[in-house]
């Protein structure tokens, strides 16, 4: 069914006739073999010599979506080997920040650490290395960050496939894949008893944290994700289950948007109020008491997070209503805010104002720093690049980033990024390829054409759909705050908008019918299957 529909999602991916098989079936046989990646053969070995050795081995994740489910792979790996000479090390986010830290060294010298192995961190940190290395501590990095212009760190081994020297061929592999890709390096060469297969059972962990961590979902990414989310579905651990219950999801239906709405905030929402332990330990118990606890604890955590952001939001977009103009990328900021919560900020100012912003706060050490998101598909990276003389430090993906400034610079940095953004060539702006359809063709067939490009996400977009004149049966907010809207259209087929701006819902309740563009899902609220659009953008 819809042959023409198919060549078009095909086309808008750029994907040939040739390869088209390969990503409607994602074939676990074509990962590519871990001992493609530079200094893994170091790394595993040493790994198992400590292992027989009985040496302590400390791992250093990093607090995020992606480093905390990442230390939960090893953590299953040395489970499963029987191996409990081990401890684990998060970062507080207020205080230490990300990657390695002085302190941290110290804190695993006392324990006596022979071996320490990092996650989604550790590359650019050449002191913190070298400090260990004195301390007697070998390091393994493990991570998918850029590496430093002044060079890789002194580490016994740095496993990265965006190395300038690494020639694995897939580039866009999150923490999290990588540091699977070490434990299947290891069971290569030692068993550990371990049954052969086992450990894909991690393959939950590593669809959390793709999934997560914004990496493009084509390639080894594609393969990890869904296989990632065919383990989720099924998972036994209890915190899993507990957090899923918790949030009325179904774990059969589980989908991507249920871990990126619903499943990473709660991760994330430990390490930005102090506890990223409680993230990690609720992923790893096998105690379903602790795991309920844990789960309860995270929801209140969440929901304090909520609390502080909406307060934030509030007094950001006052001060931006006395602005007689909002400039074309919006920088806002006050030493009163947490950094790490300003990234959820930031979204919420996209989404009001439609532009990209830029919001910034004061961490501990007194630095002023801040968080970015994108608006229209302008890559975050060129923008800031452009204004490179102006920030002390900046990074992140196409779509989120992160940046420290001066005081003196920050007055002039919306200026500047304004200009820039005008300067973006047009080729760097989202085209949509917008798919006109009818309200008729929505149904069964249509959503089985959509749900073979699933999991969606970064470079795999939901496809958007273009509906003229479609006819208006009902309009409603709803939500504890009516900050949530549904169109009913003729027949009966119901458009979605969370969170959807207050000038959306007025040019609706008059109108007979509008054009909308949407996206095609299916909810399984309440257990109850159902075809509904989720609304892009929607004209009177």
């Amino acid at each position: 069914m819809y042959p023409e529909l198919l060549e078009s999602l095909f086309a808008a991916r750029g994907i040939s006739r040739d390869e088209q098989n390969d990503f409607l079936n994602p074939d676990y046989s074509k990962l590519h073999d871990p001992s493609l990646l530079p200094d893994i053969e170091k790394a595993s070995d040493r790994v198992i010599a400590a292992m027989a050795k009985g040496e302590h081995i400390t791992v250093f994740s990093d607090y995020d979506a992606d480093g905390i489910p990442g230390a939960v792979v090893l953590s299953d790996f040395f489970r499963r080997a029987c191996y409990d000479n081990i401890s684990f090390y998060i970062p507080h986010r207020h205080n230490e920040g990300f990657g390695l830290n002085l302190t941290a060294i110290e804190e695993c010298s006392s324990r006596s650490t022979k071996l320490l192995i990092t996650v989604d961190c550790g590359v650019s940190d050449i002191e913190e290395v070298k400090a260990a290395n004195d301390a007697g501590i070998d390091v393994i990095i493990t991570d998918h960050h850029e590496p430093s212009l002044l060079g890789l760190p002194p580490a016994y081994a740095v496993v990265n496939p965006n190395r300038p020297d690494s020639k694995y061929p897939f580039h866009g592999l999150c923490g999290s894949a990588v540091v699977f890709k070490l434990v299947q390096a290891i069971l290569t060469k030692e068993s550990f008893g371990i049954k052969p297969g086992l450990e894909k059972w991690s393959l939950d962990m590593v669809s959390i944290a793709t999934l997560s961590d914004m990496v493009p979902l084509v390639g080894e990414n594609r393969i990890l994700s869904r296989f990632g989310l065919e383990v989720l579905r099924k998972s036994p651990r209890p915190g899993i289950r507990a957090l899923l219950r918790r949030l009325n999801i179904e774990q059969k239906n589980l989908t991507e948007d249920d871990i990126t709405f619903m499943i990473t905030p709660r991760i994330n929402a430990a390490s930005r109020m102090g506890v990223p332990e409680d993230a990690f330990n609720l992923l790893r118990t096998e105690d379903q008491l602790e795991a309920e606890r844990l789960a309860l604890h995270l929801e209140k955590i969440n929901n304090m997070r909520k609390g502080v952001v909406a307060g934030i939001v509030k007094e950001a977009k006052g001060e931006l209503a006395k602005r007689e103009k909002i400039a074309e990328v919006i920088v806002i900021g006050n030493p009163e805010w947490r950094p790490a919560l300003l990234g959820l900020v930031a979204n919420s100012l996209v989404e009001e104002y439609e532009r990209p912003a830029f919001v910034w706060g004061r961490d501990g050490d007194g630095m002023l720093k801040g968080s970015c998101r994108s608006y229209n598909g302008y890559d975050l990276f060129l923008l800031m690049n452009a204004v490179s003389d102006t920030l002390l430090e900046f990074g992140g993906h196409k779509g989120a980033g992160g940046f420290s400034i001066t005081l003196e610079q920050l007055t002039v940095l919306e200026e500047k990024l304004s200009e820039a953004l005008k300067t973006l060539s047009s080729e760097e702006a989202k085209v949509e390829n917008n798919l006109s359809i009818s309200l008729s063709d929505i149904g069964e067939s249509l959503w089985g054409v959509v749900s073979q490009f699933a999991p969606f996400g970064m470079g795999n977009e939901k496809p958007v759909f273009k509906i003229s004149n479609a006819p208006i049966k009902s309009v409603r907010q709803f939500g504890k705050a009516n900050e949530h809207l549904e169109v009913t259209l003729a027949p009966n087929i119901k458009a979605i908008s969370f969170f959807s701006s207050p000038t959306t819902y007025s040019l609706l309740p008059t109108a007979n019918s509008c054009t909308l563009l949407a996206n095609l899902e299916k909810s399984y609220f309440r257990n109850r299957p159902e075809l509904r659009l989720r609304i892009v953008g929607i004209e009177p």
